[in-house]
């Protein structure tokens, strides 16, 4: 299981370093959560405690609330938008994780989402149409279309765009051999 950016434990409650500030954020926050006091933990979360925000996340990822996660996205929180988009894939939410997508949420959360179920092709296909929906962001796609088949053992692949004179690709080659010369694309599988 994946760790949350907002929501697992090993950043629940960082406060200042303070070990003790850090329990005391832990206990009210384990207490507000207990009698599901939202409306408190969404006042100090408005007032920028962060300890209070986590915890109110928490609530409603566990309750399956992600519409709120959405409303709050949509009026500025990039966290909850972080968080709405760790819930969907980690939920496997596929289609949804889709239409986020698709009303411009980062679309390597996709890319990773298919990459990490095997399904590496259809993680190529979606990387295409987003370049090609933003050429301006080409060569960023192309790096991470290298680094996808890098990972997925794919290295001919890289191998053989190196030879043919792609800068990005002997680059990646160079990083995976260790600076040796990449070998001919008809030399190894």
């Amino acid at each position: 299981m994946r760790d949350w950016s907002y929501y697992a434990a090993a950043h629940r409650y960082d406060v200042h370093g303070s070990l003790d500030a850090e329990r005391r954020c832990a206990a009210l926050m384990r207490e507000l959560r207990s009698v599901r006091d939202e409306s408190e933990l969404r006042r100090r979360a408005d007032a920028g405690d962060r300890c209070a925000f986590i915890a109110l996340l928490e609530i409603l990822v566990d309750a399956d609330r992600l519409d709120e996660l959405r409303a709050m996205q949509q009026a500025g929180d990039d966290r909850a938008g972080t968080t709405l988009m760790e819930a969907l894939v980690e939920q496997g939410r596929e289609d949804e994780l889709r239409e986020e997508v698709a009303a411009g949420h980062d679309v390597m959360w996709l890319v990773d989402y298919l990459s990490e179920r095997g399904r590496l092709d259809d993680a190529l296909v979606a990387l295409q149409r987003w370049a090609r929906a933003y050429p301006d962001r080409d060569r960023l796609a192309h790096a991470r279309r290298l680094d996808l088949l890098l990972n997925h053992g794919r290295v001919a692949e890289v191998r053989r765009a190196a030879a043919s004179g792609d800068q990005a690709a002997v680059r990646r080659m160079r990083d995976v051999t260790g600076g040796q010369p990449a070998e001919k694309p008809d030399s190894a599988g």
